[in-house]
């Protein structure tokens, strides 16, 4: 406190500039802090340059800088502390830059900066650098002259990087429009798509053409005779379903005649399916080996009744439709 009243006695005895001299030559040994200028106008920046020489083997506990420095100096910035080498010397040193302003008028003290060094196994050693006088005044403003902006409104030039996200925004834009207009305009120009009607084939051509197959694979010829009279059975059985809607797949033999029955009514259709229901069974589970004759007749058999069953299904439909 008596230097840094001693100071602000002598930079009023107009002793200021030898201060200065004599700080400056402290400060330029060692640890230092340099201003950017130690007079500026209230309310602007300066920047304060910290360096602390050091070598590998010591510890530096750096000051810690908070918000402001004293009442009075406030700080705006903080670099990293980095590491510089001195060309001149090859020495290394330790710097930090601060930048301060303040918004007292009149001369302020800039209180040292204090690190603590360390060695192994040695005690820590305080440094500090010399306390700097800066001198902050007011700004000069004529009352008499008319209130205006410190400086002129600068409109920056608009660049190409700004305007490329409005550019691809608007050829994005451009192209979905292109692409919707396109397809509403070929949607109306081409004539709707019709649906194909599905054509509904009789059930006695699917039986009829079944049949021709079975009887192309001579499979009784083979040997195969419970596989022969098990695939005429089955056609014989869609046939029906398809014809009449009764679940021919799921019934016995007697079953089967009892459905098919009351819709024919013709012993033409009923007595060669009796014949061809009762080899089938004793094909399938009687062990039987029915005779040639037998066997090729039961497929002649499976072809009358699809053929009389065809003919009364088609009466019937041209009776319905003279009525």
């Amino acid at each position: 406190m008596e230097f840094y009243s001693k100071l602000i006695q002598l930079s009023k005895t107009g002793a200021l500039l030898t201060v200065l001299l004599l700080l400056t030559s402290l400060a330029s040994v060692g640890q230092t802090v340099v201003a950017d200028s130690v007079k500026f106008p209230i309310g602007s920046k300066i920047n304060l340059t910290i360096d602390l020489p050091f070598n590998q083997s010591e510890q530096v506990k750096w000051p810690q800088l908070r918000d402001t420095i004293t009442k009075s100096i406030e700080i705006l910035s903080k670099s990293d502390i980095d590491t510089v080498t001195i060309e001149a010397t090859n020495k290394k040193i330790l710097r930090q830059i601060v930048g301060i302003t303040s918004f007292d008028t009149g001369f302020i003290v800039l209180p040292p900066f204090k690190f603590e060094i360390s060695k192994q196994g040695t005690s820590p050693a305080i440094a500090a650098t010399e306390p700097l006088l800066l001198q902050v005044y007011k700004l000069k403003i004529d009352p008499k002259a008319d209130i205006r902006d410190i400086k002129p409104i600068y409109k920056a030039p608009i660049t190409f990087k700004e305007i490329l996200p409005w550019i691809a925004l608007a050829l994005a834009i451009g192209l979905i429009t292109y692409a919707i207009l396109y397809f509403m305009k070929r949607r109306k120009t081409e004539p709707a798509m019709q649906p194909v009607p599905k054509v509904k084939v009789p059930a006695w051509e699917i039986a009829l053409k079944k049949l021709d197959k079975l009887k192309s694979e001579q499979l009784w010829e083979k040997g195969n005779v419970k596989e022969y009279y098990t695939q005429l059975t089955d056609i014989l059985r869609e046939y029906f379903e398809l014809t009449y809607n009764v679940n021919a797949s799921e019934m016995t033999s007697t079953e089967i005649q009892e459905a098919i029955a009351p819709h024919v009514n013709d012993d033409k259709v009923m007595t060669p399916l009796r014949n061809v229901l009762f080899l089938s069974d004793m094909a399938k589970f009687a062990k039987a080996q029915p005779g040639n004759y037998e066997n090729e007749q039961s497929i002649i058999y499976g072809t009358e009744i699809v053929n009389l069953i065809k003919l009364k299904v088609i009466g019937s439909d041209n009776q319905s439709v003279k009525q």
